[in-house]
């Protein structure tokens, strides 16, 4: 199912579609249901935020939830309430109308919790229990009361006037990675005598380069995640290397030979003759630009200095 094909078929359970969030949403008697559509994982998730009245509701609420689940096992995948929010999860067939039928029924269900008596509407934010209006945060559509989202408004101006203040300097930025990469190539080297270190060591010197970054940088952005992966994997494996060889120098001179730099090189680049040598290295580089990637993305996902999510009107 498309998603041109979701917006047609969720208004004949009774649902509007929001198509800033890609999400379709449901009002009553305060409450408000959500349904998102996961066409990658073949599924719908189905939100309602509600509190409970009693500890005694909320059990009552996670039992019935159990129970839809059992009387509709072949298609509900989930059915939970956790942190205030009934969650259910329909996997989608092949036969369409099965899919309607599945979310009547849940959408039914929806409804019997609100008018149960069990809960009350509650804001996503604050958790309390308010009128709460419909707002796409980001790409999220969430039920937020008037206090809470004139408080995200406020912190949205806030931070789009940090954002609007700080220009990306690209040549700083890329000078303090490098530093930062550099420094971080450091510790790994020093410390990979003591201890082989690829993935800890990886994860040091992403980071620096990153803090490296965003210290001299400013304002950091996809570019510079990109560009600061590849330095770290670039200064890693030269790091690689050189731990190699400082490692290499230090049997040397307690076999009796002295310190000889030149010595230490030739004996490291002939080792990568022997395949077993040449593979634990191959393996160490492989593990540490995995770390550099794993590290990258959450750098991503959560760096600093970024534009910050755009708060549409109430959508109601």
């Amino acid at each position: 199912m498309t998603e041109s094909e979701f917006q047609e078929f969720i208004i004949t359970v009774g649902y509007r579609y929001n198509e800033k969030s890609g999400t379709a949403f449901n009002t009553f008697e305060g409450f408000h249901s959500l349904i998102v559509f996961n066409g990658k994982e073949k599924k719908y998730s189905v939100y309602l935020n509600a509190a409970p009245l009693t500890s005694s509701d909320a059990a009552e609420i996670s039992k019935k939830t159990e129970e839809f689940k059992s009387k509709h096992k072949n298609y509900v995948t989930k059915a939970s309430y956790k942190k205030k929010t009934v969650h259910l999860c329909i996997k989608m067939t092949v036969d369409s109308e099965v899919d309607k039928r599945e979310l009547k029924e849940t959408a039914r269900f929806i409804i019997e919790l609100c008018k149960s008596g069990k809960a009350v509407p509650i804001c996503k934010v604050c958790s309390r229990k308010r009128k709460t209006g419909l707002y796409v945060v980001g790409r999220e559509l969430m039920p937020i009361c008037d206090p809470c989202i004139t408080r995200k408004r406020r912190q949205y101006e806030h931070r789009k006037n940090i954002f609007n203040k700080k220009e990306q300097n690209m040549a700083g930025g890329l000078a303090g990675a490098v530093f930062g990469s550099a420094l971080g190539a450091a510790i790994y080297i020093l410390l990979y005598q003591f201890i082989p270190m690829f993935g800890t060591g990886s994860c040091i010197i992403v980071s620096l380069s990153f803090a490296g970054f965003v210290i001299t940088g400013q304002r950091a952005t996809k570019k510079s995640a990109v560009i600061c992966a590849v330095i770290s994997f670039v200064m890693f494996a030269a790091a690689e290397y050189m731990a190699l060889v400082a490692n290499m120098a230090i049997l040397i001179e307690q076999a009796g030979g002295g310190i000889a730099l030149s010595e230490a090189i030739d004996a490291t680049n002939s080792g990568f003759g022997d395949f077993s040598f040449t593979n634990s290295v191959l393996t160490d580089i492989l593990i540490g630009a995995v770390v550099i990637i794993i590290v990258g993305i959450i750098y991503f996902l959560k760096r600093k200095y970024t534009r910050p999510l755009k708060i549409s009107k109430n959508v109601l």
